[in-house]
């Protein structure tokens, strides 16, 4: 937008091209009056002095010299220094035509005021020059002699009298030129300046309209505010309703499916349980996407900052699809830049959550290849670290005029009736919003048939790596060392290549086990073997067993997919067998070890142990107080409880809580928050206005919101478990009770 002070003079400019376009026709149409006129003048003067020749000749050659430039060059201002010369010539016309007399001088001065009229002194220029040659050498040519030049009906004139005469004229030329100045000047300004005055009170006008209007709009948008304000708590309250009202159903639908499957069952009820579980979950996360977007929207969604571990955060999400990948028979693979620190200090659990949402998305697109998660280093400036994740897969892509819908909230690619893939459509659209926040920018590319890349970036801050992740082996002793790779994905292999130089060893690269073979049969021994299970022609295991009866003393590490049977059956060929995609640090660590002791047998424990077993209760002792109105979920909390060797005392609701907490010293308090007569946060807060023993309280609550869990912590309550109840959460917070209990006792 430009400046307020540009706007008089952008107009005031305007109006002056304006203002002298209309003198330059004005002027030019009074020209041809004046030039009749002059014309006619010496045609009349011809009547008297007999000079018909000279007043035809000269008039027409002027009249023909001025029109044609004025016809030829419209745009030009060239025909006004023209007309200036004419004027000039009229004026030596006439003197010659009289035979000198001194008067008809005066029609050049004529001729200067006409010219005033255009605005422009120098267009006296050229008609002061041509008076001035004209004068001096005709009255030179006549002081010679020569008579018949009419320049003046003296016989002579003096110096003194000529130079007195130009210099007369000079003045009267500067006048008119300086008139001419002052009047473009002068006159073009006043009239811009009316101008504006006219315009600014228009403006003034239109202001005071639009201030009028923009009151209304501004209470229009305050009472819009409000009414977004209400509908948005409403939303709120409706939202974490629902959610509490899902959610304890589901936790008893979950919960009761955890306890079945501890139970003997044979395949098909199996079957029927993973089934029941997989809805449940699938549900679950429906509502969490609900749920995590309404808070987005809102605005109530506030990051965490703790330090992470940047490896084990990406190694995570690699587990969670591991499984999966194998069942697809996918390739899942990841990539940490070196340069990237190890301990970021950032929201972990919503950037798993981002890389969550796009693995999923990877690998329920792709049927064949890879899905291949790459983290890199863009830069660091104080401590402030910029990081490119990008999610690459092989799958069927995307057209491109359809990845504007992406990030559209409930909005698919494929929204047909028949559409292949299932999904809420939140997804994306929370992964960027999320993104958002962590001062970053999400972004797609992708060809059909080809694969899809979802890039995205963060700012996180380095943190300061622990002590005890060092390795126990010293890698300095085993660089150099030769490191011979077989694999068939050759994104794999690069990645291995790659991680294998940092470490200061040598890799030697083959995809095909047959070449690998013949490497071995050579001079150059390696020092060690990594090879891939799923291979064709050649798998892992064939392959070890060629090598080792070319070679007995080789380490050969094996890379399996998570559930391949294969690798139990045959140990004995293997210093170590690693799950695929290879967690960097427990690669390094077995890479080094091996190669240092040479031999390291890795033996997979895949036995069938219950999570819950009543031994739980005699290593973590503790009294524990249940408190839970609704009797579906009594009934599970119960029932988990009491596998783990526990017989926990229970309250229907808050009052219940209290007056048995009287009455008895509990370790463990396991709350829930809305009961009837009396809700957990106000049994809470009871129960912390007693003296004496206080026990730890754990809320157990279907409302998952922010302030929910806020409102937990402001009660008095030590931590929060939101429905449905994960086992492994549970067992964990029993776990941290007795040890807390242990310390404070000790």
């Amino acid at each position: 937008m430009s400046n307020t002070t540009d706007v008089p003079l952008a107009q005031i400019t305007e109006t002056l091209e304006a203002y002298n376009s209309n003198v330059k026709e004005r002027s030019d149409r009074l020209i041809n009056y004046f030039m009749i006129a002059f014309f006619f003048t010496g045609i009349g003067l011809a009547f008297f002095y007999d000079t018909w020749t000279i007043a035809l000749g000269v008039g027409g050659l002027n009249l023909l010299a001025y029109y044609s430039i004025k016809w030829a060059l419209p745009e030009s201002d060239l025909y006004q220094y023209v007309l200036s010369v004419c004027l000039g010539i009229f004026m030596a016309q006439f003197i010659f035509q009289m035979h000198g007399m001194f008067e008809m001088h005066f029609f050049a001065y004529i001729g200067s005021a006409i010219l005033i009229t255009y605005q422009n002194w120098r267009l006296q220029i050229p008609m002061m020059i041509f008076v001035v040659i004209h004068h001096l050498s005709l009255n030179y040519i006549q002081s010679l002699g020569y008579g018949e030049v009419y320049f003046t009906t003296l016989d002579y004139l003096e110096v003194r009298t000529i130079v007195i005469h130009i210099v007369l004229t000079g003045v009267i030329f500067f006048i008119a030129g300086l008139w001419a100045h002052h009047l473009r000047k002068y006159n073009g300004i006043q009239l811009s300046m009316m101008a504006y005055i006219k315009e600014k009170k228009a403006h003034q006008d239109a202001l005071e309209k639009l201030n009028n209007e923009l009151k209304i709009s501004n209470q229009e948008a305050i009472d819009a505010r409000l009414d977004a304000e209400k509908a948005a708590q409403a939303k709120s309250i409706f939202l974490a309703t629902m959610s509490h009202e899902i959610r304890t159903p589901m936790n008893g639908v979950l919960g009761m499916t955890s306890l079945l499957t501890e139970t003997t069952l044979d395949d098909e009820q199996k079957d029927y349980v993973n089934v029941i579980s997989t809805s449940g979950e699938a549900l679950l996360n429906v509502i969490n996407d609900i749920l995590d977007y309404s808070k987005i929207e809102s605005g109530n969604l506030d990051l965490e900052e703790m330090s992470f571990d940047l490896h084990k955060c990406i190694e995570d999400v690699i587990d969670l699809f591991a499984k999966r990948a194998t069942v697809q028979q996918l390739d899942l693979l990841y990539e940490i830049d070196h340069n990237l620190p190890e301990i970021l200090v950032g929201d972990a659990f919503r950037l798993r959550q981002i890389l969550i949402n796009l693995v999923n998305n990877a690998m329920k697109f792709t049927k064949e290849g890879e899905v291949h998660v790459s983290v890199k280093h863009l830069g660091t400036l104080n401590d402030v670290v910029d990081i490119l994740f990008e999610i690459r897969d092989t799958g069927i892509g995307i057209p491109e005029e359809k990845l504007n819908k992406l990030f559209k909230p409930f909005s698919q690619v494929d929204s047909s009736n028949t559409r292949k893939y299932g999904g809420t459509g939140l997804g994306l659209v929370i992964s960027e919003k999320l993104v958002k926040l962590m001062d970053g920018a999400i972004n797609v590319s992708s060809k059909v048939d080809e694969g899809t890349v979802f890039g995205f970036t963060i700012r996180s801050v380095a943190g300061s790596p622990d002590a005890h992740q060092l390795l126990v082996v010293d890698p300095v002793q085993n660089a150099g060392k030769k490191v011979l790779i077989v694999d068939d994905n050759h994104t794999n292999l690069r990645i291995l290549k790659g991680q294998l130089e940092q470490w200061n060893l040598q890799p030697i690269v083959y995809s095909d086990p047959t070449e690998a073979l013949k490497y071995i049969d050579g001079p150059d021994q390696p020092d060690m073997l990594i090879t891939d299970m799923q291979m064709p022609e050649m798998d892992g295991i064939e392959l070890a067993r060629a090598v080792r009866a070319k070679n007995s003393t080789i380490p050969i590490i094996l890379l399996s997919s998570v559930g391949d049977e294969g690798k139990h059956r045959n140990t004995d060929l293997f210093a170590a067998v690693i799950n695929k995609p290879a967690k960097t640090k427990q690669l390094r660590k077995i890479v080094h070890q091996t190669l240092h002791q040479q031999m390291l047998t890795v033996k997979d424990k895949d036995g069938n142990t219950n999570t819950l077993n009543v031994e739980f209760a005699d290593k973590y002792p503790l009294e524990i107080l249940l408190v839970e109105d609704h009797p579906i979920n009594m009934k599970l909390a119960t029932r988990i409880l009491n596998k783990l060797g526990y017989a926990a005392d229970l309250a229907a609701n808050g009052l219940e809580a209290v007056e048995k907490f009287s009455k008895k010293n509990y370790d463990l308090v396991l709350m829930d928050v809305l009961m009837p007569e009396m809700d957990g946060l106000e049994a809470t807060r009871v129960i912390r206005g007693f003296g004496g023993h206080q026990p730890k309280i754990i809320a157990m609550t279907a409302n998952v919101m922010s302030e929910d869990k806020n409102a937990c912590f402001v009660a008095g309550m030590d931590d929060y478990l939101s429905k449905p109840i994960h086992i492994d959460s549970l067992l964990e917070q029993i776990s941290k009770t007795f040890n807390e209990k242990s310390r404070t006792s000790q």
